[in-house]
């Protein structure tokens, strides 16, 4: 690799061993508020970036637990340690503005004063980290393409970056390539564009030009793609065995596409074994997958990261120490160090940075490749205006919120992304004042904030604009078993139940099998959905189904002008795959 920009090779050269492991490390940072318990990872262990979770805080242990504290290092060894997972503080965007603020200004007062990269996820859907304080939130990548536009892909990253850099975000983990031609797929399904690859590559080309031109560095993922796995790699080590010739054809399309164009910077792992290229390694620790398939045969010059390295994906296989090193001498130049929630990431930091020192003192990792992943990151950020020079003049947060043309994107992708699904027993649309049981989940506090912008129960009073006949049942992401009891005590007394039914990942899952138990007592249902997969959110046995590819403020309006008819549906099915 020629190192052209002097700058940044001096920046390098003056650099430690211990600052340059640092900027390998993006690590969890979760809460609305600031944490001096985590003054140490910025400068202490030189960390080059965080992953910022501003809605909920996890019972995690963040630092060191040594049994003896040392004179002058207190700071390493404090304990952090909290438990208000279901309450943390609320927070506007400006006041976590100052918090991000705070902690680049520690970032700066190192030795080498290179400021944080702070990424964060805003996939869309149910992946989405600024949630709060009247944040614009899209349909996810699949609603976006249900829109039938790419120029709105475009618009939307375009001001999600703008909000972002405005809150003090740099890097968005962003946009999904995974070609989803998994019906069943637990994990990716509607972060997916679509199970069509150059579907995929027009709406993520888009999506990638609007986060450039905002500058807001985007992330593609997860290489080589995920889309064909019935496995959560969050909870296990998922094989995809697919033949060579469909991954280059089918997975690696977009990649291949979108590289050759120069639009993708960062490229970030998947925790899986794909078995036509190394049958025995996962994907994020196989040099034949970084080094052979993504530098070598693709091309890709940019950053490679790891995906979160304390999913089970990897964790079952190896401890964290001994996976980052594996991952690096494999090609990746940045380690995404996220845990679970019940793994301490404090212990993990000290003995991952001495496993690196350890895997450069006896030439595993040499350091002339350990500059080079320093200069590439190095690198991302100059050309992102976050390492030397403000870039765009800096936008304050009201004026970006403020702006019709975010206001009227973050509309219109709402309003375009809602379809009928099935209308067979000829429901839709129904008669104004309408009798019917409302049973709408209560989003979990992370993607809803549950405030006058967004609030659980607005799906129900959407629909009390049409009828005054309307009673109501909320009940969680899965219902309990009070609330079912509470649903079939009083379901006699209504002929038509309204049921959303939304989706995320299998540890929350959804309320499918209450849905068909509705339906198997007789009773007509019509389900509002935010996939369009049967066994996630559409049951065969509905005869009535909507898909609002996306739960957002806007589109929960807009279901519920179709449903009485005062709107017709816009969106084009984004999918070969019918429910």
């Amino acid at each position: 690799m020629e190192i052209k920009n002097n700058y940044l090779k001096n920046l390098v050269s003056n650099m430690t061993l211990d600052e340059k492991i640092g900027q390998l490390f993006t690590v969890i940072c979760e809460g609305g508020i600031y944490l001096p318990a985590m003054e140490s990872l910025i400068a202490d262990y030189h960390c080059g970036g965080l992953r910022v979770v501003p809605a909920v805080r996890y019972s995690q242990k963040l630092f060191v637990d040594k049994a003896k504290r040392q004179q002058g290092k207190e700071r390493e060894e404090r304990i952090y340690w909290t438990a208000s997972t279901k309450n943390p503080p609320d927070v506007t965007l400006e006041q976590y503005s100052m918090v991000l603020k705070r902690y680049q200004e520690l970032a700066r007062r190192r030795k080498s004063g290179v400021p944080l990269r702070i990424a964060y996820d805003q996939e869309g859907g149910f992946s989405r980290d600024l949630t709060f304080g009247g944040a614009f939130v899209f349909p996810p990548p699949m609603g976006l393409t249900a829109t039938g536009d790419p120029a709105l892909a475009y618009e939307a990253a375009y001001a999600l970056g703008r909000l972002g850099r405005a809150v003090g975000v740099n890097m968005i983990h962003s946009p999904v390539l995974d070609v989803n031609v998994q019906p069943d797929n637990p994990e990716i399904y509607t972060r997916a564009y679509s199970d069509d690859p150059e579907r995929v590559t027009a709406f993520a080309r888009e999506t990638l030009k609007g986060f450039r031109d905002a500058d807001m560095i985007a992330t593609a993922k997860h290489f080589p793609g995920r889309g064909d796995s019935l496995k959560d790699a969050h909870f296990e080590i998922p094989v995809i065995d697919t033949d060579w010739a469909t991954l280059w054809e089918r997975e690696l399309y977009p990649y291949r596409v979108l590289i050759q164009e120069g639009l993708i910077p960062v490229i970030m792992t998947a925790h899986t074994i794909y078995p036509a290229v190394d049958p025995d390694e996962i994907a994020t620790l196989s040099e034949k997958m970084l080094k052979g398939v993504l530098r070598g045969k693709l091309g890709f010059e940019g950053v490679i990261t790891t995906d979160a390295i304390g999913m089970k994906g990897v964790t079952l296989k190896y401890d964290v120490p001994t996976a980052c090193v594996k991952a690096l001498t494999a090609g990746a130049d940045m380690l995404l160090m996220r845990m679970s929630t019940d793994e301490p990431i404090g212990p993990v930091i000290p003995q991952t940075v001495e496993r690196i020192k350890q895997a450069v003192s006896d030439g595993r990792l040499d350091e002339r490749e350990l500059d080079e992943k320093v200069y590439r990151i190095l690198n991302l950020h100059e050309k992102a205006n976050i390492l030397r020079t403000s870039g765009r003049a800096q936008e304050s947060i009201g004026q970006v919120l403020a702006d019709p043309r975010c206001i009227g994107t973050c509309r219109a992708a709402s309003e375009r992304s809602v379809a009928v699904c099935r209308n067979k027993a000829d429901l839709l649309p129904l008669p104004k004042n309408a009798r019917a049981l409302v049973v709408e989940q209560r989003v979990p506090r992370q993607f809803c904030p549950n405030n006058g912008h967004w609030y659980h129960g607005m799906f129900y009073d959407q629909l009390c604009r049409f009828s005054n006949e309307l009673s109501y049942i909320e009940t969680g992401m899965q219902c309990s078993e009070e609330e079912r009891r509470m649903i079939f005590d009083n379901l006699d007394a209504f002929d038509l139940v309204i049921a959303t039914n939304w989706y995320y990942r299998d540890e929350i899952g959804s309320n499918t099998q209450l849905v068909q138990d509705i339906i198997r007592a007789g009773k007509k249902v019509i389900v509002v959905g935010d996939t369009p997969y049967e066994k996630q959110c559409i049951p065969k046995e509905a005869d009535t189904a909507v898909v609002q590819f996306g739960v957002t403020p806007y589109s929960i309006g807009v279901t519920a002008e179709i449903l009485f008819g005062e709107r017709e549906p816009q969106a084009v099915w984004p999918i070969s795959y019918r429910p």
